[in-house]
């Protein structure tokens, strides 16, 4: 069903910061940015084989007054998307989306209501 961790994400204050620390710091390079409406602006950094996503939130309130990154979710890659989300709507899971749908970097994906 699943076959790798696909990225970590994290809620940040500031988003250009956020980058410029990996990439300072970790030697990481910005793959992708873009608005996700209803979430905020996101930006993707690449750091060696692991991807990390930053989300600059549209309503500050969701960071609760943090000044470092908060994680807002994790991802993990599967071989069939659709079976996956039928499989756990049979079994009683929710998701934040009705079906999946594609983000700005091309990722085919959908939120798992935890």
């Amino acid at each position: 069903m699943f076959t790798n961790f696909h990225h970590a994400s994290y809620l940040v204050p500031d988003l250009d910061a956020a980058i410029r620390s990996y990439a300072e710091t970790l030697g990481g390079r910005e793959t992708g940015r873009g608005m996700v409406p209803g979430l905020g602006v996101v930006g993707f950094v690449q750091v060696g084989e692991v991807e990390v996503e930053f989300i600059q939130p549209e309503d500050p309130a969701d960071l609760d007054g943090a000044a470092a990154p908060v994680l807002h979710h994790v991802a993990y890659a599967v071989e069939d998307l659709d079976q996956v989300v039928a499989d756990y709507k049979s079994r009683g899971y929710r998701f934040d989306t009705e079906e999946p749908f594609t983000n700005f970097m091309g990722y085919r994906l959908i939120y798992l209501d935890s």
